[in-house]
């Protein structure tokens, strides 16, 4: 009531235009002195600043409190969406329109004094929102009501992000950095609930990416399709996030999956020892790459620039010529600058590439671009979090080097058959058998 009083009082103030209204008389405007001295009008808009500085700290420090209790005593019932934004915005918004409305230059010190106070309610709303996720991480059983509650949390940051910028274009001179520092702590709260899910997502898909790229995966698709089935069913509730922050969430469980994707290739748990092994393990690859790309695609997913991975490597896989492989490693490295030459070696070893001259041809490729490359965007990582270390380059060589030998003696030392011309031959026939096989296994 007091501030509603004391804007009210300094509207009258600012009346400084008279009309006298007649049916033939015209109209004649005069300034007129203001009702106030100038003195008082400052100390009344003073008073204003005074009213609502202390309004602001005190109720949103309430409703901050009543918030976080009922965290605790909802957290078994599924909901989706806060009242906390609305509340926190119809409570700063009436002074703001109040003061815009007498004169510009105080709403603009209104602005300021919401702005601030409201810096301070966010920084301290991220802070508790960390420590509601860090309780319930070690003591509490995160279950549905826990999904929920979080993306309820998340949605509270678009309305709020909105009423900032609006505070900011009020006073754009004395409130840049205030408002920087208020979608500083929404940036933050965001980044970690999207960590969040993505984390409890992957709990469930993790087991699965690991019985990828053996010799059972050639021939069955269980794993694949049940990672798939898992993300479909996660994002039945995670669609019920907000824009933006579900495109930040949807954007990172697909660079995600083709992190894990990618590195159960790199592995290195299938080395290819014939044209007919890459070509089984290529296809393979590109039609799982496009079931990725039409699930993201439905999901909204903005990150297309992650489509292309997959099939880029099963190029690498099926393409036969040295010529045509370097190419496509061009084209890779170009589009994924934190590649490196060991994840190109790797993926050598995989199509069971063993000639080193052809090798360091393709090798020379990821060299050139590494000498020339740019930083990188850490949204646009992929390569830089599948690390390839000496010890499984070695292994995975050597690996592949052993399949190949094993191949190729076996190829060679096919036995044949031959016509019986007698019984009488059969016995040292026998024999002959014997000492091969003996000797097959000294040399394996």
């Amino acid at each position: 009531v007091l501030v509603t009083h004391t804007f009210f009082v300094v509207l009258l103030s600012r009346r400084d235009v008279l009309g006298t209204i007649g049916t033939s008389i015209p109209i004649h405007y005069t300034t007129l002195e203001p009702i106030l001295p100038q003195p008082t009008v400052d100390r009344l808009e003073e008073d204003c600043i005074s009213i609502v500085r202390d309004k602001v700290t005190t109720e949103l420090i309430q409703v901050l409190d009543e918030e976080e209790r009922r965290w605790a005593q909802t957290l078994y019932i599924e909901e989706y969406q806060s009242n906390l934004a609305r509340s926190v915005i119809q409570r700063l918004k009436v002074d703001l329109d109040r003061s815009t409305s007498v004169n510009q230059f105080l709403g603009a010190r209104v602005a300021r004094c919401c702005l601030i106070g409201l810096a301070d309610f966010l920084f301290n709303f991220q802070k508790k929102v960390e420590m509601f996720h860090d309780t319930q991480a070690e003591f509490g059983d995160r279950g549905d009501g826990y999904v929920s509650r979080t993306i309820a949390l998340v949605n509270c940051c678009p309305p709020l992000r909105t009423f900032v910028e609006r505070c900011r274009q009020c006073d754009p001179q004395g409130s840049e950095e205030t408002a920087q520092r208020a979608n500083s702590s929404l940036d933050i709260l965001i980044s970690q609930s999207v960590r969040v899910l993505t984390d409890r997502l992957f709990e469930h898909i993790r087991p699965f990416f690991d019985k990828l790229m053996k010799r059972k995966w050639l021939n069955n698709t269980e794993a694949f399709e049940a990672i798939e089935a898992s993300i479909k069913q996660h994002f039945r509730k995670f669609k019920r996030m907000d824009p933006p922050p579900y495109q930040a969430l949807v954007g990172e469980v697909h660079r995600r999956v083709l992190v894990e994707y990618v590195r159960a290739v790199m592995r290195g748990r299938i080395i290819c020892t014939s044209s007919k092994m890459r070509k089984r393990m290529a296809f393979r690859l590109q039609d799982e790459a496009k079931q990725l790309k039409g699930l993201f695609r439905d999901l909204e997913s903005s990150a297309s620039w992650l489509d292309s991975t997959i099939c880029h490597l099963a190029d690498i896989i099926l393409l036969e010529d040295t010529p045509s492989i370097q190419m496509e490693v061009a084209v890779l490295v170009k589009e994924f600058p934190d590649i490196r030459k060991k994840h190109v070696s790797t993926l050598l070893n995989v199509r069971g590439m063993t000639r080193q001259a052809e090798r360091q041809e393709i090798l020379n490729v990821v060299k050139d671009f590494e000498c020339s490359s740019a930083l990188i965007c850490r949204e646009r990582a992929l390569f830089a979090d599948i690390p390839i270390t000496s010890e499984v380059h070695c292994i995975s060589l050597g690996l592949m080097r052993l399949a190949m030998t094993v191949s190729n003696w076996f190829s060679e030392h096919r036995p044949r058959r031959r016509r019986r011309t007698s019984a009488r031959n059969a016995a040292p026939q026998t024999a002959e058998t014997t000492e091969d096989t003996s000797k097959l296994h000294r040399e394996e």
